[in-house]
C-alpha cells in the first residue's frame, strides 16, 4: 500500500453550506433565508476522533445531518472514502451509508417504542438486503432469522448487553442502556465512522462516564472514527484527537485538542474555556492575536 493510500482522509468536508429558506415577514416584504453553515471544511483520518463545538444554533446538528446525508447542502462537498455522498443515489448510497451511522443524542426518542431491540439493533442490515456485490459477509443478508439474531446478539454483547435483551422493549431499559442499543444499532453494519452528535447530553454525569469509555474501548477495539458532536468541552477534551469550533456556522478555530484548550487564540474559544467549571486557566495567558 502506497504513502498516499494509507494517509487518505476517511472523511473530507470541503467549503459546504447550508441555507434555508425563511417565509415572508410580511406581505410586502421579500423571503429571507437563515445560512445555517457558510464555508465549513476539514478532514479526518482512520481511527481518529474530531470534535465539533459551539454553543446551540452555531449549525453543528446541521453539519452532522449533511455528513450522514439526511440533508443536502447549499453548497460544497462531503467525500467519504473519496466518493461524494451527495452525488450517491439509491442501492449505491444504501451501500456506502453502511460505513458510517449515527448515534443521536435521546437515547429515548431515539429508538422505536414498538419494536424489540432485535428489529432496532437488525434495522441497518435489513436496510443493506436489497445491495448485492462485493460485500463482506457482516454486510450480506442474513440467511436466515437465526443468522439475523447472532449478529444483533453479537452486537449487544459488544456493549455491555445480554442476548436475551433481544426480546425486549425499548422502555424496559434505563437510558444509558439504551444509548447502549443505539451505539449497537451502528456498530452492526461495521462502519468506519460513527457521527455521534450529543450522544450523552440526556444522561446522568456517572451514566455519561460508561457510556463514553464503551466508545473509546470500541474505537480501539476496531479503529473507528468519531465525529462527535457536543457543546461539553469537558467530553470533547476526553474524546477527541482534533477539535473544530463552530460559531454562527463558521469555523473560528481548528486544531488539536490540546492546541485548543491550552492555546485557544479566538475570543470565541477563550470565552467557552473560561465557561467551563475547573477548567485551567492557562489559555487565559496567551495573547490573542
Amino acid at each position: 500500500m502506497s504513502e498516499n493510500a494509507i494517509s487518505a482522509p476517511l472523511l473530507e468536508v470541503k467549503h459546504l453550506g447550508r441555507r434555508f429558506a425563511l417565509p415572508r415577514a410580511g406581505l410586502f416584504q421579500p423571503a429571507g433565508a437563515l445560512q445555517a453553515l457558510s464555508d465549513v471544511s476539514f478532514t479526518l483520518q482512520p481511527g481518529k476522533s474530531l470534535g465539533i463545538v459551539g454553543e446551540s444554533g452555531s449549525g453543528k446538528s446541521t453539519l452532522a445531518r449533511l455528513v450522514m446525508a439526511l440533508d443536502t447542502p447549499t453548497e460544497g462537498q462531503v467525500l467519504f472514502k473519496g466518493v461524494d455522498v451527495h452525488q450517491t443515489r439509491g442501492p449505491a448510497l444504501r451501500q456506502l451509508r453502511s460505513g458510517f451511522q449515527m448515534v443521536f443524542q435521546d437515547p429515548y426518542g431515539s429508538l422505536d417504542p414498538r419494536q424489540k431491540v432485535l428489529a432496532i439493533v437488525t434495522e441497518p442490515i435489513r436496510n443493506l438486503q436489497h445491495v448485492s456485490g462485493g460485500r463482506s459477509e457482516w454486510h450480506k443478508r442474513a440467511d436466515s432469522k437465526a443468522e439475523l439474531r447472532d449478529r444483533a446478539a453479537e452486537a449487544l454483547n459488544e456493549v455491555g448487553l445480554r442476548t436475551a435483551d433481544l426480546d425486549k422493549y425499548p422502555h424496559e431499559f434505563s437510558g444509558g442502556q439504551r444509548q447502549r442499543i443505539a451505539i449497537a444499532r451502528a456498530l452492526i453494519t461495521r462502519p468506519a465512522l460513527i457521527v455521534a452528535d450529543e450522544p450523552v447530553s440526556a444522561l446522568d454525569v456517572s451514566v455519561q462516564a460508561q457510556v463514553l469509555n464503551l466508545m473509546m474501548d470500541l474505537q480501539d477495539r476496531y479503529g473507528l472514527s468519531y465525529l462527535f458532536v457536543s457543546h461539553d468541552l469537558a467530553v470533547v477534551n476526553l474524546m477527541c484527537d482534533d477539535v473544530l469550533m463552530l460559531q454562527s456556522g463558521r469555523v473560528v478555530e481548528h486544531g488539536s485538542a490540546n492546541q485548543i484548550f491550552q492555546k485557544a487564540e479566538h475570543p470565541y474559544t477563550r470565552a467557552l474555556l473560561a465557561a467551563v467549571p475547573g477548567q485551567p486557566p492557562s489559555f487565559l495567558t496567551q495573547e490573542t492575536p
